[in-house]
């Protein structure tokens, strides 16, 4: 913030440099006008001025120091301030040129008239004719230190009062609570194209597709459409150990809402959007290496692809990471996590149990070079009681609850009311994930600095599910279900890390394969594939900042189907296909700024 003893200074400078009352020679009138430029700057950086208030300061006090007041004596004009402010010295003044000997100097709107009241010394008398300056002789007039001193407190006294009136010099314009919050949000514009190939299956199976756990709606026409992603949320730090913080997004709120989304789409008739929560937390940072959290956390794990976490996820429940520096380039990071999925109320009626994320992650970051680094890290995401298991009875909803509350595309499911709707011929379908899920997972990331701001950036992340059992499965649920559990993905980028700075780029080109049951499809990547597992093929990409932190981000997606999409049918029904083919072309185009 601005402080008054700041402004002050730059005051006293400033006036100082434009009235040429203490300098014998060119030389210190340059070196007077160096350092006040250089002050000036010093206080931009440090943000006590604003670069367009700089520059109008020191503008106007060349201006003022280049014109001689209306009271002057005649013959007067403005040699001396012309060299405070830097002109060059051609030599004698030409006969019948003005005497530069008897200017005052100005700045801002304060004129040194007394020295137009009282003449210099040595200065010829008003009307007298004036010799011609000796080649190289600069003439400067002498201004008392009792003027110098009411030129200070006249400049110090305007200058704080604008500053006053313009709440930037004020320590008091804003309350002191407001210091601790750190306020920050982005807002994204997003068209999307979809398009599916013709092999795809024809729009009478979608019904089927919905009814077997696959989260779409079409499969063989065109999609265009138009979204939006706003936040907006603060960082609070109380004391010097605890930080508190809130985001509000858009988006879905509330069940059946997608949680690995902010997005909102447009065109509902221009109804209002709805916005909720999704970060509200409270950290307690003792030292530098331990943090302790609680709440909607958002995402506190390393993630360099979206194979396992989707951009949007927002974590919820009590999270406990240590960040200890081992060595000047070496952080080991460990992140241990409880995480409630679904909370279930025990009643007499219900035998199902709440849904639990317990989640594990360690490795290390490791700098090299000026800004080159590696980090590598391990994972174990342990879901608890996220399988479905089926009612006992026709009429039992004992194990509703275990159903899955959302879902993508391309876990294995079945119907856990399979009782109630073959037998009583129903179609009260409730799904229930078939296979456990303990994900295993290996991150990594390789970033080099190439050429100045350039740097190669190489991203991978590898799963395998090793909570799938089938002999588990056919026991719990009857069926009979493939093995599809690895997936992984890699990235390869070249151009600037982030987008902060304008004409920043970057491009990229990707690789993504995801068996069905390799990871929770809930909260993947929403994108590729237009969400979910079960997906293989490539993406690319480019980014450009028109913009300190706006830019545009063009990306392509083509992906299709590994196994298919997998129904897992009870025995003997043979009227629908255990496979249908589902691949997706995904166009993006965002427009996205950030504070």
């Amino acid at each position: 913030m601005r402080t008054p003893w700041r402004i002050a200074l730059l005051g006293l400078v400033l006036s100082a440099a434009a009235s040429p009352s203490f300098a014998d020679d060119l030389d210190e009138l340059r070196k007077l006008r160096d350092t006040t430029i250089s002050l000036v700057n010093a206080l931009v950086e440090q943000g006590v001025l604003t670069r367009a208030k700089a520059d109008a300061i020191i503008a106007q006090a060349e201006q003022a120091g280049a014109k001689a007041p209306a009271n002057a004596p005649p013959g007067t004009a403005n040699a001396p301030a012309a060299v405070a402010a830097g002109a060059p010295n051609s030599g004698a003044a030409p006969a019948g040129a003005p005497n530069p000997a008897a200017a005052p100097a100005a700045v801002g709107s304060t004129t040194v008239a007394a020295a137009a009241a009282k003449p210099a010394a040595g200065a010829a008398p008003s009307g007298a004719a004036v010799a011609p300056a000796e080649p190289g002789v600069v003439r400067v007039p002498y201004i008392p230190e009792s003027v110098k001193q009411d030129i200070t407190n006249d400049v110090k006294q305007d200058v704080l009062a604008q500053a006053k009136t313009e709440r930037w010099g004020d320590p008091g314009a804003l309350p002191d609570w407001l210091k601790h919050f750190t306020w920050y949000g982005d807002m994204r514009v997003r068209f999307e194209a979809d398009r599916f190939p013709t092999d795809n299956a024809p729009n009478a199976p979608v019904q089927i597709l919905q009814a077997y756990g696959v989260n779409i709606d079409n499969s063989t026409e065109a999609n265009n459409r138009l979204f939006i992603r706003a936040r907006f949320g603060f960082d609070a730090t109380v004391g010097d150990t605890v930080t508190v913080g809130m985001r509000l997004a858009s988006g879905g709120v509330g069940d059946g809402s997608n949680p690995g989304s902010d997005n909102q789409t447009l065109g509902n008739y221009e109804t209002r959007s709805s916005v909720g929560f999704d970060r509200a937390y409270l950290a307690y940072h003792p030292t530098s290496w331990f943090t302790l959290s609680g709440g909607r956390v958002g995402n506190p794990y390393f993630r360099p692809t979206t194979l396992v976490w989707a951009g949007d996820v927002s974590l919820e429940g009590v999270v406990v990471a240590f960040q200890p520096q081992l060595t000047s380039n070496l952080t080991w990071f460990t992140t241990a996590g409880a995480l409630p999925i679904l909370q279930v109320n025990p009643v007499p009626t219900n035998s199902a149990s709440s849904k639990w994320l317990y989640a594990y992650q360690s490795g290390f970051d490791l700098k090299f070079a000026e800004a080159s680094s590696f980090k590598l890290a391990a994972a174990l995401y342990d879901y608890r009681n996220i399988e479905g298991t089926p009612n006992p009875t026709i009429f039992s909803t004992a194990y509703s609850n275990s159903a899955a509350e959302f879902r993508q595309t391309g876990n294995t499911v079945f119907d856990i009311n399979r009782l109630l709707n073959t037998q009583d011929g129903t179609t009260n379908y409730l799904f229930g994930l078939a296979s456990k899920f303990h994900v295993a997972n290996l991150s990594t990331q390789l970033d080099l600095d190439f050429i100045g701001p350039v740097h190669f950036i190489l991203d991978g992340d590898w799963v395998d599910n090793l909570g799938f059992n089938e002999a588990e499965i056919e026991r719990r649920t009857g069926l009979e279900v493939d093995k599809d559990t690895k997936g992984w993905q890699t990235r390869f980028a070249v151009g600037y890390p982030t987008m902060q700075q304008k004409y920043a780029w970057q491009a990229y080109i990707g690789y993504r394969y995801v068996q069905g049951d390799a990871t929770l499809d809930a909260f993947t990547d929403q994108d590729f594939h237009l969400g979910g597992t079960d997906a293989k093929g490539y993406y690319l990409g480019a980014e450009y900042a028109f913009e300190k932190n706006t830019y545009i981000n063009l990306r392509w997606f083509s992906a299709k189907q590994i196994s298919g999409v997998e129904l897992a049918l009870p025995p003997g029904a043979t009227d629908v296909p255990s496979q249908l083919p589902l691949a997706i072309d995904v166009l993006q185009l965002d427009v996205q700024t950030s504070f």
